[in-house]
Order: C-alpha cells, then structure tokens, then sequence
C-alpha cells in the first residue's frame, strides 16, 4: 500500500520533500523514480527525478536512511518554471527488474510565487 500524502510548494521556489515509508522498508540499492504529472496515470512527467545504486543525490533523489525506507527528493525552482499554479498528480515508484510498485503518491500543489 502506498503512503499518500499531499503537498504544497511555491512556484520559484526551492523545497524538498521528506517520504518515510510506513511500514518502514529497506530501499538499500533501489532504483526510485519520482515522477510528477498533470493527473494520475499521464503518459508523460513534467518532472521526473531518480535515484539508482551507486548514484544517491546524483538526480535529484537522496537516500537518507536506507534501512528504513526515508528519502528525499529535491524540486528547485527551475522544475516548476512555467507550470500554472495548481494541484498536480505525483507518484514515487520502486523499478525492479521487469517490475514497478507505487510506493507513495499524492498531490503538489503549487501556489503562486512572489517574482513572475
């Protein structure tokens, strides 16, 4: 079952979202993909962000405690240049070989930021 949970995040600004699996599970040498789209079940992301074995922090995604399934993924402020303000559809995902699992998902809500 995936942890849902929603999101805010200010356009032109940088965040960082913190996902603790519950029950918590080893991710040691997982590849994660975190993909956001207009909705649930988009062909295409508007932001894709990943972490594979041997590469934490290199796109986007840092394991911070792989025994117990906590991660980070960075979203910068360029990410989300040009999106309207608005609720859009998240998924972050387990790719093992041949297979996917959906470990959370949710909605980023972006809000308006100060500079256009």
């Amino acid at each position: 079952m995936p942890v849902i949970a929603d999101f805010n995040l200010v356009r032109y600004e940088d965040g960082t979202l913190t996902i603790s699996l519950s029950p918590p599970t080893p991710i040691g040498g997982a590849n994660i993909r975190f993909l956001v789209q207009h909705h649930f079940g988009g062909i295409s992301g508007l932001i894709q962000k990943s972490v594979a074995s041997g590469y934490n922090a290199v796109s986007g995604i840092t394991v911070t405690n792989s025994g117990q399934g906590v991660f980070n993924v960075a979203l910068r402020s360029v990410d989300t240049s040009g999106f309207e303000y608005g609720n859009y559809a998240y998924t972050t995902e387990r790719l093992d070989s041949g297979s996917r699992t959906v470990i959370s998902e949710g909605f980023m809500k972006l809000l308006p930021g100060g500079a256009v």
